[in-house]
This record gives C-alpha cells, sequence and structure tokens, in this order.
C-alpha cells in the first residue's frame, strides 16, 4: 500500500476514535511530521484546551511555543504519535500578549511543559 495512504487511514481512524475540537487543516505528507493539524481555534483558552485533548490522545507528547518573526502571534504546538506510530504535529495561533509570553522574542522558539497547556485552560493565566 502506498505510504501516503497509510498515513490518511492512520489519521482518519484516530479522528474518529476522538471527540476532537474543531480542525481548521489537515495536512498529510511524507517527511519528519507527515500529519500536521492546524485547530480551529483561537484564544489562549481555547487552543490550550484544544491542544491538551490531542495531547491526551497521543504518546510520547511534547510541547513548544513560537513566536512568528513578525512577533504579532505565537503558535502553540504539540508533537507526538498515534497509538499506531504516526507523527502528529497539531498547532494553533494566538495573540502575542508580554504578561503571558514575558521571555518570548520574535522568532524565538522554546520548548514547554505540556502542563503549561493545562493551566492555561483557566482564563487567566500566565507563563509559568
Amino acid at each position: 500500500m502506498n505510504r501516503i495512504l497509510v498515513f490518511l487511514d492512520a489519521i482518519r481512524d484516530h479522528l474518529d476514535s476522538y471527540a476532537f475540537p474543531p480542525v481548521a487543516s489537515v495536512r498529510v505528507g511524507f517527511g519528519p511530521d507527515p500529519v500536521s493539524v492546524q485547530l480551529d481555534t483561537d484564544g489562549l483558552t481555547d487552543v490550550a484546551r484544544s491542544l491538551v485533548v490531542w495531547a491526551d490522545s497521543l504518546e510520547n507528547v511534547t510541547a513548544s511555543i513560537w513566536r512568528v518573526p513578525h512577533g504579532g502571534s505565537v503558535h502553540l504546538e504539540v508533537q507526538g504519535r498515534t497509538p499506531c506510530g504516526i507523527p502528529v504535529v497539531v498547532y494553533g495561533g494566538v495573540r502575542f500578549d508580554e504578561v503571558t509570553f514575558p521571555d518570548l522574542p520574535a522568532g524565538m522558539r522554546q520548548e514547554m511543559p505540556v502542563f503549561v497547556l493545562r493551566q492555561w485552560n483557566s482564563a487567566g493565566e500566565v507563563a509559568a
């Protein structure tokens, strides 16, 4: 079977198995991250909540934040593997806020613990 069909089947099965929040796009290709999912949510609380749902469905999960080079927004991201081993990256964007992201210069990517996303589930939380 074509490798792309394996990835398509795997992500379809994964999407069917969980009650995921809205998704704007799913990109399936080749390379180190063959499946990329963009969330259809905004606001820190909603993006964090959505990423926690995804994190809970994946294995070997890591999280990171990336402030885009122009500096106006921040991408929150989780990476992991589906139970059948397909690598998945899930991300959503939020507006940059100095109070929430005090040590994140434009263009910088930082790893972060997944528990920070859980803390941001409650409105008004700031980065640890």
